[in-house]
């Protein structure tokens, strides 16, 4: 299969490199040339946007096994033409002749494409199918295209050699040898790919995607069902928006590549150099993308790699020098290349195999029109647009129409990376940067779990000896005696799961689990617990009043034992499906009264135990957690009277209740609920 594509692949950019030097040489004149040269390349690129649509129509409602055989063979003739129509016409009828063969070989490709593109998803598993699409591509994008330059130029001196140098006593042109190898190369892949009967689709014949006896849509209907189902699907339609910007990006930068390289203080070397460093990128973002991001979500990674490749390309105008400018489009080619192997992995993953062909040719051709509109129009508003340099010591500062364009150019990209994101984001909830940056390290962000229900979820955290106990059970009989249902909870040991784990992990025990064992039991608890007791009583409308949660991981595990705190809050924050408290009530307790009343009770387990300085640690831990979020905390000094931290708990919880049929309002409570002065206590940090 793989040999099949890479062959395809070379004789394209073969026969592209050899059909436009062969057609450039058969005039002379520099304007004669040139417009021969451009000729082949606007040839190759037209038939894309006429037939584009057409053809993934064909591809969905016939055999791409076959399809894809019948078009390597008529490029195999085609190529293979170009040469001899050349031995025996003359050289306006080979000029022409080589323009019409290479209309006719990218109509051929349009059909090729797509059949291709779809028929990968049924090759590899699942799975595979981004690895398969980054192996495509970087033979397409990377290994083909230097393979064609290297084969043609080593044909050249090779033939070269053998006559001295002297093109005068060739008896064959080393362009027509190019063009025969090239030829031959669709032959080998149309001989290959009729052995590969997996590509088929039904047993070829004409394929039904509907029930048996149901007439087939016809071309037209097919066609538009396309074009209908990229406009409605969310995940398509941000797909196009995305890869559009890009492109049309893409587009300005080759339109005015030449004279931004002007600006730069350079000519064409340099353009060559940007143009290079620009498909460096690309390779690069194909090649390495995948491991860089690793568990990130796909359709994420195809936004913030178009985001990518339009920040770079909007920095690139600002640029006073080469030095500045490569690594800029080595950039905007890797944000580039990371986003057409996700956009192409997406498409083959999540679009219906009935559908795969029409919507790849859909893309293709709309992409192919959104590139030659903005190569055409950057490149003849940057000739219209005038320019002035401004001095800036040892630089000077071209503010050109080139940059201008580059710099709106890639604002675009930007927006359009929004948009998409927009469109096809399945993560909802999470921050994009945090959960990228938490990828980056080794490990994605989860998509919170839905919180149904109108319950209510609080937390008391704090160190030994804080009293959060007391003042969990004080707030849940405020609770149920004014007509609330209340959960009091605890962790760890909350369920008969639970209560095993706590033994684990608490009792003392000449086998006592490491740190890393610790943090993955409270993980292992906290996640059963929030399943089986949290969620189901908030999602009926309860109170739910907890004994230490997330944070006291943080605390104790993170500080305490000196594990890294990100990790210890991604793993939380994956055992529970991002459930975070409504109120966290921090009582805040200077160690050694804390430690002395856990003293005062009796017999101290494995926490407890623990040194001086380690509670000292858990302490500062809560607190900068604490100030992190000072909207959902309330932070009370612990050495206050019982009493006093109810009544200031009550008055900061009260307008979190919602008011219920024969249920008193809590804002209007008796005065018992709140002490005098205590109005004043709804603050975040109470004490420290």
């Amino acid at each position: 299969m793989w040999l099949t594509f890479g062959l395809s692949s070379l004789g394209d950019w073969l026969g592209l490199l050899a059909t436009s030097l062969f057609a450039a040489g058969q005039v002379t004149g520099s304007t004669a040339k040139g417009l021969a040269f451009g000729g082949v390349v606007v040839a190759r690129l037209l038939p894309t946007i006429v037939l584009g649509p057409l053809a993934g129509a064909f591809v969905d409602r016939f055999d791409r096994r076959l399809t894809m055989v019948v078009c390597d063979l008529i490029r195999f003739v085609l190529f293979a033409s170009i040469p001899l129509v050349a031995v025996v016409g003359s050289v306006p009828v080979a000029v022409v002749w080589a323009l019409i063969a290479t209309f006719a070989i990218e109509v051929v490709g349009m059909f090729w494409n797509p059949a291709k593109e779809a028929s990968v998803p049924n090759l590899v598993p699942r799975e595979q199918l981004e690895a398969a699409n980054q192996l495509s591509l970087i033979a397409t994008y990377g290994v083909t295209p230097l393979l064609a330059v290297a084969i043609g130029a080593g044909l050249n001196r090779f033939l070269l050699s053998l006559v001295q140098d002297d093109p005068t006593r060739l008896a064959i042109n080393p362009n027509d040898v190019a063009l025969y190898l090239n030829a031959l190369t669709f032959l080998v892949a149309a001989l290959v790919t009729a052995t590969i009967k997996e590509i088929s689709t039904g047993e070829g014949r004409l394929r039904r995607s509907g029930p048996a006896g149901v007439p087939e849509p016809s071309l037209p209907t097919a066609l538009l069902d396309g074009w209908k189902y990229a406009g409605r699907t969310p995940l398509v339609r941000g797909l196009v928006l995305g890869i559009l910007g890009a492109f049309a990006a893409g587009g300005v930068v080759v339109g005015v590549g030449q004279f931004f390289a002007v600006g730069l203080g350079g000519g064409d070397a340099t353009f060559y150099l940007l143009f290079g460093a620009l498909f460096v990128g690309l390779a690069g973002g194909m090649a390495f993308g995948p491991s860089l991001v690793r568990g990130l979500s796909r359709r994420r990674w195809f936004c913030a790699s178009i985001g990518l490749s339009g920040f770079a390309v909007a920095v690139l105008p600002f640029s006073l020098h080469l030095t500045m400018a490569i690594p800029l489009t080595v950039l905007a080619g890797t944000g580039a290349g990371m986003a057409y192997l996700a956009g192409t992995t997406l498409l083959g993953a999540e679009v219906p195999d009935a559908m795969r062909g029409r919507v790849f040719a859909f893309v293709q051709s709309t992409v192919r029109v959104v590139l030659l509109l903005s190569i055409a129009v950057s490149s003849l508003l940057v000739g219209i647009g005038g320019g002035r340099k401004i001095p800036l010591g040892a630089f000077d500062l071209d503010l050109s129409a080139a940059r201008l364009l580059l710099l709106v150019s890639g604002v675009l990209a930007i927006v359009a990376s929004v948009f998409s994101f927009r469109a096809m984001d399945d993560k909802p909830g999470v921050p994009l940067f945090r959960d990228l940056y938490s990828t980056l390290r080794g490990h994605s962000l989860p998509v919170p779990g839905d919180r149904s229900g109108d319950g209510l979820f609080i937390v008391f955290e704090g160190g030994e000896g804080a009293g959060k106990s007391t003042q969990a059970r004080a707030l849940s009989d405020w609770l149920t005696a004014r007509g609330f249902e209340v959960v009091a909870t605890r962790e760890p040991g909350a369920t008969p799961l639970g209560r095993q784990i706590r033994s684990l992990i608490l009792d003392h025990s000449d086998d006592a689990p490491s740190a890393r064992s610790e943090a993955l039991l409270y993980a292992a608890d906290r996640a059963h617990h929030v399943a089986t007791v949290i969620r189901p009583a908030l999602e009926r409308g309860a109170i739910v009043v907890c004994d230490r949660y997330i944070d006291s991981s943080l605390a104790y595990q993170g500080a305490g034992r000196d594990l890294a705190p990100e990790d210890i809050e991604w793993l939380s924050r994956w055992a529970t499906a991002e459930l975070v408290p409504d109120l966290v009530i921090l009582l805040d307790v200077d160690p050694s009264i804390g430690l002395t009343r856990v003293g005062d009770r009796g017999a101290v387990d494995r926490l407890e135990a623990e040194s001086r300085e380690f509670h000292e640690r858990v302490r500062r831990a809560f607190l900068d957690r604490a100030a992190t979020d000072p909207r959902r905390y309330l932070v009370l000094d612990a050495g206050s009277s019982a009493a006093m931290l109810s009544d200031r708990i009550k008055v900061r919880v009260a307008p979190l209740l919602k008011v219920r049929p024969g249920v008193p309002d809590p804002e209007s409570a008796d005065p018992e609920s709140a002490a005098p002065g205590a109005e004043g206590s709804d603050v975040s940090m109470e004490a420290r």
